[in-house]
């Protein structure tokens, strides 16, 4: 299970997140690659004005050549779907989870602070 999407990364970030009850995390240094908490992750990107972020999320895939992995953490996805865009511009999708509840969410990006293209592959934990 695959899905892809191009978003405009307002305040150059993308998160991917619990729709039911999400709780942003807070950036600490605005330095960090990325930020979590047990139901939300923030990414960074490049600025908006260098255009478009590439999101993808992948459910129980291989790692991808070329990504640096930036931050594993557990994501709560208590409704069995997971949101993910630029909420910031009202870009969001959501996909639907073969399971509901605990996952390890792996980030991986082409640029580390400045990412162009955003890799998250969710695996159900056990």
């Amino acid at each position: 299970m695959d899905r892809q999407l191009r978003v405009t990364p307002l305040n150059a970030q993308v998160a991917i997140f619990s729709p039911g009850a999400p709780e942003f995390p807070e950036w600490e240094t605005g330095d960090e690659p990325a930020v979590a908490t047990t139901t939300a992750i923030l990414i960074a990107t490049r600025d908006d004005l260098a255009g478009e972020v590439t999101l993808r999320v992948r459910i129980d895939a291989a790692p991808v050549d070329g990504f640096a992995e930036v931050l594993t953490a557990t994501l709560l996805l208590s409704d069995g779907v997971v949101a993910f865009g630029s909420f910031l511009s009202g870009e969001i999708e959501r996909m639907p989870l073969p399971t509901a509840g605990a996952h390890l969410a792996t980030v991986s990006v082409d640029v580390p602070g400045e990412a162009s293209s955003v890799l998250v592959t969710l695996t159900p934990a056990t």
